[in-house]
């Protein structure tokens, strides 16, 4: 009786989890340690192990959307076009107010990293320092990743020049062949690019309270309240049980 009770529940399982949706997940190749794809064309990165793990726990089929940027992501969260977005969003203040965070990973930032190619600017101690340099420098611009918290911090300082990429090896390649001055960058991608590129220089400035980050948050849209309480509780069991912490140390993300 007990192997036909635990066959009959098994096969109610399946049928249960064969009448969910999947789970859409927007993100986007490019933001290694995160995201990238590999040498065979397969998404791979802590994210995409943070997004897997979490579809089997709610018993839900993962399919990733590759949407290409921030904006084009945060249009179809919006729009109901995928469940959640994954890749690596900073929790801000601003962005708070219109998407509701499931907190997963990083700590809180009070300062914002700058990266130069070969030397750090002197007299520096401001953002609004930057348009000192950005007005006399050869690459008279700072260069920015739309769609990014780093973006939406520098929209509060007029005076500094901005010029928007599409990428993060965009960036470098702009402060590498001096068509801007400097970049700035998720604080978490910073070692992996310092062992790649030697030449970069990173400057932190300080943040006022205001413009901080609470870490990394995985989005959902405030409409799906039901979605977003399965997820934070799913995330909670995964931060207590250890995969998170296993899963950052598989990526080199652990402090």
């Amino acid at each position: 009786m007990k192997l036909i009770f635990a066959l009959l529940l098994s096969f109610g399982l399946v049928a249960q989890e064969a009448e969910l949706p999947p789970l859409v997940v927007g993100t986007s190749s490019g933001y290694a340690p995160f995201v990238s794809l590999n040498d065979h064309g397969v998404y791979e990165g802590f994210d995409i192990d943070v997004g897997t793990e979490l579809a089997a726990r709610l018993h839900r089929k993962l399919v990733l959307k590759d949407l290409g940027s921030m904006p084009s992501l945060m249009l179809a969260l919006k729009q109901g076009k995928i469940d959640l977005l994954i890749w690596a969003v900073s929790i801000t203040a601003e962005r708070a107010k219109h998407i509701d965070f499931v907190y997963y990973q990083g700590e809180k930032i009070t300062k914002m990293p700058f990266v130069f190619w070969k030397e750090v600017p002197q007299n520096i101690e401001t953002i609004d320092d930057l348009s000192k340099i950005a007005s006399t420098s050869t690459g008279k611009y700072i260069c920015v990743e739309a769609g990014t918290s780093q973006e939406e911090i520098l929209k509060n300082y007029p005076s500094v020049n901005l010029k928007y990429v599409d990428r993060v090896t965009d960036a470098l390649m702009e402060i590498k062949y001096g068509k801007s001055c400097g970049t700035t960058l998720d604080p978490s991608l910073i070692p992996a690019l310092s062992a790649k590129y030697p030449e970069l220089k990173v400057l932190e400035i300080d943040l006022p309270e205001d413009q901080q980050v609470q870490g990394v948050g995985i989005c959902v849209n405030p409409v799906n309240k039901e979605l977003f309480g399965k997820v934070q509780a799913t995330i909670v069991e995964m931060q207590q049980d250890g995969t998170i912490l296993k899963l950052e140390k598989k990526w080199n993300l652990a402090q």
